[in-house]
């Protein structure tokens, strides 16, 4: 096996844990891992410390590295933080974005109008994912990007538990459609509104149905 880098160690694992191939409680076995890897121990544990920084691995000691139970409290504080730097990321992206950038949001509005909810579901958080990624990208602004990639590893860990069904999917591909047409049109203000309608409306979804 091809030795991997400690920095593709730990996206390998970031994803796992968030897409639920790694479930919450799982204990996470060095030895294992390093052999799969085909690495030292040494790069695993650093990846495996980096993820302890974003609360996806905690160790215990003398007992072993688990992965982290999901904190509905702490994902409600994301949502609430998310819906402002959101609508910020789209306010600079407005500016900002490439014409490929633009161009991979519509994209993907158009692949959601292909799914199937309930059997696709992984391939809409994922998008759902994307799409928000290429936004904060293309804010071009490394704080604010770092803090919402953080804050996007307690959401979609949540999303991909719950296999929630959204209630207005339809609704949810309008929004998204009018926030990529308000960043085609290099329209920041609408851009911003725009964002912060669609996490407002998801945010009051979720706290309908999970949150306290």
């Amino acid at each position: 096996m091809q030795k991997q880098s400690k920095p593709l160690i730990y996206e390998a694992l970031k994803r796992r844990i968030i897409e639920m191939e790694m479930k919450p409680g799982d204990p996470i076995i060095e030895k294992e891992l390093s052999a799969e890897f085909g690495v030292s121990r040494t790069p695993v544990r650093e990846a495996l410390i980096k993820l302890t920084q974003i609360d996806l691995v905690e160790f215990r000691p003398r007992v072993g590295t688990f992965v982290t139970q999901i904190d509905i409290a702490t994902v409600k504080n994301a949502y609430e933080v998310k819906k402002n730097l959101e609508a910020f990321a789209a306010e600079l992206a407005a500016r900002r974005a490439s014409e490929a950038e633009v161009k991979a949001l519509f994209d993907i509005i158009e692949r959601f109008a292909t799914y199937d909810l309930v059997k696709d579901y992984k391939l809409c958080i994922q998008d759902d994912q994307l799409f928000h990624e290429i936004i904060r990208k293309a804010s071009r602004n490394d704080i604010l990007i770092d803090t919402l990639d953080m804050l996007n590893t307690k959401t979609a860990r949540f999303l991909q538990s719950i296999h929630y069904v959204i209630e207005q999917y339809d609704g949810l591909i309008a929004s998204l459609n009018h926030i990529a047409a308000a960043i085609r049109d290099r329209n920041p203000d609408e851009a911003r509104i725009q964002t912060e309608m669609h996490t407002k409306q998801f945010l009051e979804e979720m706290s309908k149905n999970f949150f306290a």
